[in-house]
């Protein structure tokens, strides 16, 4: 053998033994080595990633190069939010990318009195923000598809979990809760709502009422009965609760005449019936309790003076007064 062909020879080795380690570096890398720390979410938006567990963004893109999952891609979108456990390689991200397989994120929203407010909750579990979600809610399109307006849309939003995808466009997402809504309201609820002499949003607004009148479950149905003793006698409610919606004013702990004074259809102490629209987004279960409630004679309730939380319901003036007084009294000596 030649000093040249045994030089070629071992060129060729060499080559041949680099090639083997660079593969079987690249099948480390993209197919062994774990790119992925814990379990957490990747988001993409646009061009933006956000993941701090992430820990190979660049290998990951070497994946999608190598294999033929990039030409899988979605009209070259990867937009979305994916859930990675610990431990997936390059490879295993790259396909979930370009497959879009994307996983849905739970979205809950609760505890909110204005629409605003719901927007701002539902937009921090999603990619839109709040604003584009409430231009949603108030779109007359969809308002007319849901018989609502901008007073009442929010008895569409019944407080849950619900699973999405992150990236849901905000018109998908008011049908998305439209369909819940329409879901919870079945034949048999619409039937109870009927038998109060009530449409579902009437109920919910009923129901707003009570949650705001008290935080004690266990006698919601017995304040939504109350005021609904009252709208069946043609009485004002005389609600404090609406008057603060109406004030604006949610922290205020006592309602003085001067306070009955603002002219709002919210204002239940000037105007009759029901206000126009919910004065917080209610709980399904508070909407049961009032569906099942029983019957009662009730038309005043007054907090009790040990501060409970709880209320003495009175079916007579007279009555209601003696304990208004009671608490008056128990609240000027706290004060």
């Amino acid at each position: 053998m030649n000093k040249t062909l045994k030089t070629v020879l071992i060129v060729v080795g060499l080559l041949i033994g680099l090639a083997a380690g660079v593969g079987a570096y690249t099948f480390y890398l993209l197919r062994v080595k774990p790119v992925t720390s814990g379990t957490h979410w990747l988001y993409i938006e646009g061009n933006t990633v956000s993941d701090p567990g992430l820990l190979a963004a660049s290998e990951i893109q070497w994946a999608l190069k190598l294999t033929d999952y990039a030409e899988k891609l979605p009209q070259g979108k990867l937009e979305g939010a994916y859930r990675l456990v610990d431990g997936m390689t390059a490879t295993q991200v790259a396909r979930k990318l370009a497959l879009h397989q994307q996983d849905p994120v739970r979205l809950t929203f609760n505890n909110a009195r204005l629409k605003e407010q719901v927007a701002g909750k539902m937009a921090r579990s999603l990619m839109c923000d709040s604003a584009a979600i409430l231009g949603a809610m108030l779109d007359p399109s969809f308002l007319a598809e849901a018989k609502v307006d901008a007073a009442n849309v929010s008895t569409l939003f019944l407080p849950d979990t619900y699973e999405v995808y992150w990236n849901i466009t905000p018109k998908e997402l008011m049908q998305r809760m439209l369909r819940e809504y329409n879901r919870f309201w079945n034949e048999k609820r619409q039937q109870q709502a009927q038998a109060l002499n009530l449409s579902p949003r009437e109920v919910s607004v009923l129901a707003s009422i009570a949650e705001e009148e008290t935080t004690n479950r266990q006698e919601r149905g017995t304040v939504a009965r109350l005021y609904w003793n009252r709208l069946q006698k043609g009485m004002l409610l005389q609600a404090d609760p609406t008057v603060k919606f109406a004030l604006g004013d949610f922290a205020l702990k006592r309602i003085l005449l001067r306070h009955l004074e603002v002219d709002s259809p919210y204002n239940t102490y000037r105007y009759a019936g029901l206000p126009p629209g919910p004065i917080r987004v209610v709980e399904k279960a508070t909407i049961d309790t009032i569906l099942n409630s029983r019957p009662n004679n009730y038309l005043y309730m007054c907090a009790k003076p040990d501060f409970s939380g709880r209320h003495n319901f009175a079916s007579s003036l007279a009555e209601h007064l003696r304990n208004a007084d009671a608490y008056h009294q128990a609240l000027n000596a706290r004060k």
